[in-house]
């Protein structure tokens, strides 16, 4: 089976729980051909995805094809969409997975907001899991045209940015994460993403940014559970920005004001090595 055979075979199984086949709920016709096919689809995954297999995908496929296309109102449909981007992507064709996929997702809209955003996210994750990012990249701009405002909007800005920063694309993860910090900039998610954001400049050289975004966002949220990262990123930039006295002093903050924190051990690290540097310029 392929690395992604058992997750394909959970989310094909999952399907099987959506519309039409609920308890006390009399399935479609459609319904019912649909489940069949999800039933088949978690049967070939099992026994594998390699060249092997490929005739039973595309005939899959191909019945997959008449149904989604006999009944498109159908609220069933949505998961025949999803057997054959699942089939798609078994065969390679992977234009054809993100149409498929698309699909999906708009006639999910069309009848749950709620479980079109549950299967993004699902989708997301387990590409970004597989570190298959350029593929979540596609995933998450599909998302943000489908929900442009709101908790979804942020979620989809956020791993954006951090799948921008993974592909050292460091121009594209600050337009992202600078977008949730602006529009989001109260909660934990819009510290997470200044975390993120001040990870791009460090690796722009862009020091003073960072050290600027630090700041701010210590002094917006003096009580969030992220604040020893930010004081240790904040010593990282000082010291980067060659503000050696600066960065001694806040190596000592992290190590006072998160004595229990993982960042400790490290500003302690970075201080005994930071003070010999010091030392060192001032003998010269």
């Amino acid at each position: 089976m392929s690395r992604t055979g058992p997750l394909l075979a959970a989310f094909a199984l999952a399907g099987l729980a959506l519309a039409g086949e609920m308890p006390g709920v009399k399935p479609t016709e459609t319904a019912r051909r649909v489940a069949a096919l999800e039933q088949r689809l978690a049967a070939q995954l099992a026994e594998g995805t390699g060249f092997a297999h490929r005739a039973r995908y595309r005939a899959l496929l191909a019945e997959a094809s008449a149904v989604a296309e006999r009944s498109p109102k159908d609220p069933a449909v949505a998961r025949a969409y999803l057997v054959i981007a699942r089939c798609c992507e078994v065969l390679g064709q992977h234009p054809e997975k993100e149409a498929a996929f698309g699909h999906y997702i708009d006639a999910l809209v069309a009848h749950s907001k709620a479980d079109a955003a549950t299967a993004l996210r699902a989708e997301v994750e387990a590409l970004v899991a597989r570190r298959e990012l350029y593929a979540a990249i596609k995933i998450l701009r599909l998302m943000l045209a489908r929900f442009p405002e709101g908790e979804e909007a942020a979620y989809a800005l956020y791993r954006l940015g951090t799948s921008h920063l993974w592909l050292a694309q460091y121009d594209e993860a600050a337009k992202a994460l600078s977008e949730v910090v602006q529009r989001w900039p109260k909660g934990e998610l819009g510290v997470e993403a200044q975390l993120r954001l001040d990870r791009a400049y460090f690796a722009e050289g862009k020091h003073g940014e960072a050290t600027g975004l630090l700041e701010a966002c210590l002094a917006q949220h003096p009580k969030t559970p992220r604040r020893p990262a930010l004081l240790f990123d904040l010593a990282v930039a000082r010291y980067l920005s060659a503000d050696y006295y600066g960065a001694i002093a806040a190596f000592q903050r992290v190590v006072a004001e998160a004595p229990d924190s993982p960042y400790a051990p490290l500003a302690k690290a970075s201080l005994g090595r930071l003070r010999s540097d010091v030392l060192k310029r001032l003998g010269d």
